[in-house]
């Protein structure tokens, strides 16, 4: 590996002079001031590197002892083209001297005909006069030589031995005398090396010609065919018995041999029947023909519960179920895994893996088993295979279950097996999609916690519509459930959607408050409306959005156009996206005016679309759908920096009120941030900014969003709550949270003057924030007589069609100047109108 050089590795001339060069403790030494006329005799060692574009790496010029050192000339050669180790070494140092800036020493490895050839160099990172990044590299062309024959032989930790055969007058081979050998070899004949060379091995080893050993090495010599043989002999030093494989191969006169203690696996052996014995895993052994058990250890006896002697009494069939016995007669199989039902001595039955091989006993034909209990992991299992076809929340069958049981119908229906009527059209079967209405409130208020005892409980009541087998109830997936009813015609299967509605729609009881809500359902029929479970359960599910764009809590049926509503809705959903992309969204902006004076207190953000061939698409069309689609989050980013930067244009006194969707509090990780980053962009002042949330934003995540409320109020924004009065907790939500301002729905304002109950409400409404010190904006005004009775009530401020719709960012910038010169008269008639 490469290493910085360091002062302590001893500097040489050539860093000196580096050194030398680097003037700025930042920067690099130039090529002249290294290389120009100071290398001398370095140069002869020396190389220059050129990094090309995409980190290639190439020799400009060498001096010859570099060029030698790395065996070919170096002038004009990329270093890809050299061998891979010098590729690996040299690109390596050069780009670890670039990134450090610093000089790096490595080393280069060579192999040779089984000599390893280790030499240093170093890598001086440069630059010329252009700026350009050069590498000069180094080396002293020093060559450190090691063998790797003599590196193996003596860092092995096997006995190795080269044996010369000694022979007699007749050639015959009658010893073998030891001529080197390594220390693991000394080791295991327990006598230093030294000691050992040069002797014969008949004097070392006791009693070497009772075994073969000498018969396998006059074999090996004769033949020249490598041998692997076991010898064992008792070592006079030690005192023990040695257990030694000998692997060994001619080498001309000479034998090369290899020693491995196989002590320990002889002593491995020797405790087969301890490990036997003390196995946690239950075994036992039985005889090949009866089946009789001839052995078994304590674990078998603890887990079946029989005692030792009773179990040694019994035979396999009586440790087996009877529906295996059949099995066993036909004979165990052996080495292979198999799975049994036996019985305990309780008469309970469990489950095992059993692992079996064939032994000798008592010189008997025998069979040594293995049982691991899997009665668990079994019923594991199984409840998991339950689950992979249910719903872990409702217990009902999930999407891919319903589909095969779907399936299983429409062959039925195809097949003519469902029952046919006397007269008349034969039935089908339906297929209703379920939806919840309601429910993402719920989940918001109570949390997921509520939501899923919800989801419950319309699970049970669902359950309770299933007559027969063939009724099929599942939960799809969220708050959508599906319904399967065989052998029904239309009018039965709207009755039961309608029953369906019904049910679902009484009131719930969840973490002890009473819950309300809705549930639309679409259906589909087999075989009129489709012959496929995937074509048929779209067929519904397009029923179902329908049910719920004609206003919830309904039911409606498949009809062929709807598949054209569905691709135009989709259709929508892209020209969304791509009107957004393409920068066709705008913002116009609505003036708000002070209910007194007439004058322009700010404006409010509010986005429009106009599509290409639909001409100007409604709001309260495409926002929910860019909710839907989680498109709001990057839509609410750019209308926020839109409306900043717009209201940078107006005069400082008026405000510019931007709606925060409650999408964005669940999707956008840094509400915050989006604001901040959008006023320091635009350069507006944080109390000209002022957000409008809805009440839903707090029910949502009252906690986190109370929080993150405090941090946006931290910014010196103003915060709003929208669409006052229309929810269920408005008034708690002021008692937690000081908003700046109330904004009184429209639909109190546009009955004022017909429904006391209106006017009772503004007057509450208005009294209240007075009290509190909170502002109250009426939205919606429409008529002169509104504007009366809301200025009366003592509302702050006013903002409807009466005094401007919502206008481009031109258009607006003029309406607030012709106010602005208008304001006097304007306060000055207000006056008398209040008179």
């Amino acid at each position: 590996m490469p290493s910085i050089v360091s002062p302590s590795a001893g500097l040489s001339a050539l860093l000196r002079t580096w050194s030398a060069g680097q003037r700025d403790p930042e920067g690099l030494p130039s090529y002249e001031d290294v290389v120009l006329g100071s290398l001398g005799r370095d140069a002869d060692g020396a190389a220059l590197v050129t990094l090309h574009p995409g980190g290639k790496y190439a020799l400009a010029w060498s001096g010859e002892r570099f060029a030698a050192w790395l065996g070919q000339e170096a002038e004009v050669l990329s270093i890809d083209a050299l061998p891979p180790g010098d590729v690996r070494a040299l690109t390596q140092a050069c780009a670890e001297a670039v990134i450090t800036r610093r000089p790096v020493s490595a080393r280069r490895n060579l192999v040779r005909t089984g000599v390893v050839e280790t030499s240093e160099f170093v890598a001086y990172p440069l630059r010329n006069r252009a700026g350009e990044t050069l590498v000069l590299l180094h080396t002293s062309g020093e060559i450190v030589a090691v063998s790797l024959v003599d590196a193996v032989f003596s860092a092995t930790k096997q006995g190795m031995l080269a044996l010369s055969a000694v022979r007699a007058e007749d050639d015959a081979v009658v010893d073998f005398e030891i001529v080197a050998l390594n220390e693991a070899a000394a080791s295991l004949m327990a006598k230093p090396a030294g000691a050992l060379l040069w002797h014969r091995l008949g004097a070392l080893v006791p009693d070497l010609e009772a075994t073969d050993a000498p018969a396998q090495l006059r074999e090996v010599l004769r033949t020249g065919e490598r041998r692997a043989f076991e010898m064992a002999y008792r070592s006079r030093i030690t005192d023990r018995d040695l257990f030694l494989r000998v692997e060994a191969g001619a080498v001309g006169d000479l034998l090369a041999v290899t020693l491995t203690d196989i002590g320990p696996i002889r002593q491995r052996e020797a405790s087969y029947r301890l490990l036997f014995e003390s196995n946690p895993m239950p075994m036992w052994l039985h005889d090949r023909e009866t089946h009789r058990i001839l052995a078994v250890n304590e674990a078998a006896v603890s887990h079946y519960g029989f005692p030792q002697d009773e179990f040694l009494a019994m035979t396999l069939f009586e440790l087996t179920a009877q529906e295996d016995e059949a099995a066993l007669r036909q004979g165990v199989q052996l080495d292979c895994e198999r799975l049994w039902r036996h019985r305990t001595a309780s008469g309970a039955l469990i489950e095992v893996s059993t692992y079996a091989c064939a032994v000798t006993y008592a010189d008997r034909p025998a069979v040594l088993v293995a049982a691991l209990d899997v009665t668990e992991r079994r019923r594991a299992e199984a409840r998991i295979a339950y689950l992979a076809h249910h719903d872990a929340l409702t217990d009902l069958p999930n999407r891919v279950l319903f589909t095969d049981r779907l399936a299983q119908a429409l062959r039925h229906v195809a097949s003519g097996r469902l029952r046919r009527a006397d007269e008349g059209e034969p039935p089908g079967l339906a297929v209703l999609c379920i939806d919840l209405d309601g429910f993402k409130f719920v989940n918001d208020t109570l949390g997921h916690g509520g939501g899923d005892a919800l989801l419950v409980a319309v699970g049970e009541r669902l359950r309770g519509c299933v007559r027969t087998a063939d009724d099929c109830v599942a939960r799809l997936g969220g708050d959508e459930f599906a319904m399967l009813r065989p052998d029904l015609r239309a009018p039965e299967a709207a009755a039961l959607a309608q029953w369906v509605v019904e049910i679902l729609s009484a009131p719930y009881s969840i973490q002890g408050q009473e819950v309300v809500i809705g549930a639309s359902v679409g259906v589909a029929l087999a075989p009129s409306d489709a012959d496929t479970p995937e074509l048929l359960l779209r067929n519904a599910d397009m029923a179902l959005y329908r049910a719920k764009a004609d206003g919830k809590r309904t039911c409606r049926f498949f009809e062929v156009g709807m598949d054209a509503r569905l691709r135009a809705r989709r259709q929508l959903e892209q020209d969304l996206r791509v009107a957004f992309q393409d920068g066709r969204l705008e913002l116009h902006y609505q003036p708000v005016l002070d209910a007194v004076t007439g004058r322009v207190k700010g404006c409010e953000a509010l986005l429009r679309w106009r599509h290409p061939a639909r001409g100007a698409v409604s709001p309260a069309e495409f926002v929910p759908l860019a909710e839907e689609i989680g498109l709001i989050g990057p839509i609410g980013e750019w209308a926020l920096r839109q409306a900043c930067a717009e209201a940078v244009h107006w005069p400082p006194e008026v405000r510019v009120a931007v709606n925060l969707s409650p999408a964005q509090f669940r999707t956008q990780h840094d509400v915050v941030g989006s604001v901040s980053a959008a006023l320091v962009r635009s350069g507006l002042a944080p109390t000209r900014l002022e957000l409008e949330i809805t009440e839903t934003v707090l029910l949502a995540d009252n906690e986190g969003n109370l929080a993150t409320l405090h941090r946006l109020r931290a910014l010196g924004v103003r915060i709003a709550m929208d669409d006052f009065g229309t929810g269920y907790s408005s008034l708690s939500y002021l008692r937690s949270f000081p908003f700046d301002k109330i904004k009184i729905d429209r639909s109190f304002v546009r009955d004022l003057g017909s429904d006391p109950q209106s006017l009772a409400i503004v007057e509450a409404v208005t009294r209240l924030a007075s009290r509190l010190g909170i502002r109250t904006t009426a939205e919606g005004v429409e008529t002169e007589h509104q504007a009366a009775l809301l200025r009366a009530e003592g509302c702050d401020e006013l903002q409807g069609f009466l005094f401007s719709p919502a206008l481009p960012s031109a258009a607006v910038r003029e309406f607030i100047r012709g106010r602005r010169e208008r304001r006097g008269m304007y306060a000055a008639d207000a006056s008398v109108a209040a008179e």
